[in-house]
């Protein structure tokens, strides 16, 4: 389920990315930022993310691409640093010229990135759970906030299913 998540959130990144919102493509590629920790305290959790991006892209280069163009993707390790998560993302807006980035796993990495997606006008999608009270034009939220899980679970347990 996730990794058909990530398919169709990637496909749709990429697509809107290519369609002139943000123009960061070569004549036949269109770049993929990844931002995970691939050393340091995280690397652990994130490495596996990154992996999955890259499966995906793999997956969908080998249906023809996205809009006809293959994805190239540009790997970055901000080795679990959160000021260098910042420094990362201005690299992947500003030199690699990246459509858009998929990363970050820490609300504190997020944050970290959040001014410089916004003030860059990237496009972020972020893979986990967060807080909630967040909102940005520049990035996909793609985990659960905790009112769409608490008012569920209240729900279901006020109910007669759930014994209330």
């Amino acid at each position: 389920m996730q990794r058909r998540f990530t398919l169709k959130a990637l496909t749709a990144a990429v697509a809107l990315s290519s369609l002139s919102i943000i123009p960061a493509h070569a004549a036949d590629t269109i770049k993929v930022g990844v931002l995970h920790s691939l050393s340091g305290t995280m690397a652990i959790s994130e490495t596996v993310l990154k992996d999955t991006v890259l499966m995906a892209i793999d997956e969908i280069n080998a249906k023809g691409g996205v809009l006809g163009k293959k994805l190239e993707p540009v790997v970055v390790d901000p080795a679990s640093n959160w000021p260098l998560f910042a420094e990362k993302t201005k690299q992947l807006l500003g030199q690699d010229k990246v459509a858009v980035i998929f990363g970050c796993w820490t609300s504190v990495s997020r944050k970290s990135v959040l001014p410089v997606v916004e003030e860059m006008n990237g496009l972020l999608f972020y893979p986990v759970q967060y807080e909630g009270e967040e909102l940005s034009k520049n990035v996909f939220y793609t985990g659960a906030a905790p009112n769409q899980q608490a008012i569920p679970a209240v729900d279901y347990l006020m109910s007669k299913a759930g014994g209330g």
